[in-house]
């Protein structure tokens, strides 16, 4: 049962593998399972977050009240595209693998919607930012649990 609550505490927007992780140990998993079950929590919602983006923003880009908005985001986007194209995988990349609020893979499908990366590439780098973000999390756990065991 403590792996359904990581798995699924991980899955959720703005906690995702962040307070996941720390929760799997905090529950008496081992550090590897709490790592294990947190980054397979986070990155399941990648692929259909992606789809359901794709689908919501043809909607969005033709409704009669947001279209304006959506094409008025969409030329800033554009104008921002060079750089983007240069630097924008990694950028997302280093967006999601550094753990900070805000930052995990929810965020990152949005950009990557926004931007046209397409959906198999971005599936890569998000999972390879929460991957990284993970071990990053794994450590500062594991250095809270030494420095503070009771």
């Amino acid at each position: 049962m403590d792996y359904l609550k990581v798995f699924g505490m991980s899955a959720l927007p703005v906690v995702e593998l962040r307070g996941g992780l720390p929760l799997g140990v905090s529950l008496g998993l081992a550090p590897w399972q709490a790592f294990l079950c947190s980054y397979l929590g986070n990155i399941v919602v990648i692929p259909p977050l992606l789809w359901l983006l794709e689908r919501l923003e043809n909607y969005v880009a033709r409704n009669r009240v947001t279209a304006p908005f959506y094409h008025i985001m969409l030329r800033k986007a554009v104008k921002k595209k060079d750089l983007f194209v240069r630097y924008g995988k990694y950028a997302l990349f280093v967006f999601v693998a550094v753990p900070l609020p805000s930052t995990g893979a929810w965020t990152a499908c949005v950009a990557a919607r926004f931007f046209r990366i397409p959906a198999r590439q971005a599936f890569v780098i998000i999972s390879l930012g929460v991957l990284v973000a993970g071990f990053i999390m794994l450590a500062v756990t594991w250095l809270v649990t030494v420095f503070n065991p009771g």
